[in-house]
């Protein structure tokens, strides 16, 4: 049975976790992704706290459990300017995942999904916490967040997560790092491709849908106006 594919790009919020799903990417495999990132957040939220580096790796090692596997994992490495711009994907991809990012920020309608994605990015949440993170605010906080890029190619899921992790100390901080001391930050980012089993994922595929049914919360909220 063929799935039916989506005729323009869209985006959801999983948790901590912005998925931006380009327009090749199928319904079901849309539905995967959103139910899979959702049980692998869930469950890193609480095994780890907030210890990010044990975040990721119980985040990880959830997806690889229910048939995802590393296509390619990049190096972690400290971003010295805009982390949209040290991201490792196209242009128009950078652009979607900004458009994504303004649109939880700016719009009404995405108070749910900006709620999901604040408590889960920051220790302490903020109403300009979008603007902290396009690194255009200012303020005193540790926190961590992950972008998502879904493609779809002969059938196949890709996603391009970025994870972030971030300490800013000080009053006021911009897209560069102050070199008279006034500020201290340190952003760190890793990037992995994750591909799907669907063979595999097929076997288990009722009972994740069953298992974040019975939480009884949702925690995945689409992003309007993209």
């Amino acid at each position: 049975m063929s799935c039916s594919v989506i005729g323009s790009a869209s985006a959801a919020v999983c948790v901590s976790v912005l998925l931006v799903f380009l327009p090749d990417v199928s319904a079901q495999h849309q539905e995967d992704v959103r139910n899979s990132f959702e049980l692998a957040a869930r469950a890193a939220d609480k095994a780890s706290g907030d210890d990010y580096a044990k975040w990721f790796n119980t985040f990880k090692t959830t997806l690889l459990n229910i048939h995802w596997f590393s296509q390619q994992d990049g190096r972690e490495e400290e971003v010295k300017g805009l982390v949209l711009d040290s991201l490792n994907v196209s242009k128009s991809e950078r652009e979607l995942l900004t458009r994504a990012l303004n649109a939880l920020q700016q719009k009404a309608e995405n108070e749910e999904a900006l709620k999901l994605f604040n408590q889960g990015a920051l220790a302490q949440v903020n109403q300009d916490v979008v603007s902290r993170l396009l690194f255009i605010g200012g303020g005193s906080y540790h926190g961590k967040f992950q972008l998502a890029i879904c493609s779809e190619k002969n059938g196949a899921i890709a996603v391009s997560t970025s994870y972030v992790h971030f300490s800013v100390d000080g009053a006021q901080y911009s897209s560069v790092l102050y070199a008279d001391g006034k500020v201290e930050t340190k952003t760190t980012l890793s990037a992995h491709v994750l591909g799907l089993n669907e063979e595999q994922y097929r076997k288990v595929r009722e009972s994740i849908k069953k298992k974040l049914v019975d939480t009884g919360v949702s925690e995945q909220a689409p992003v309007v106006g993209l």
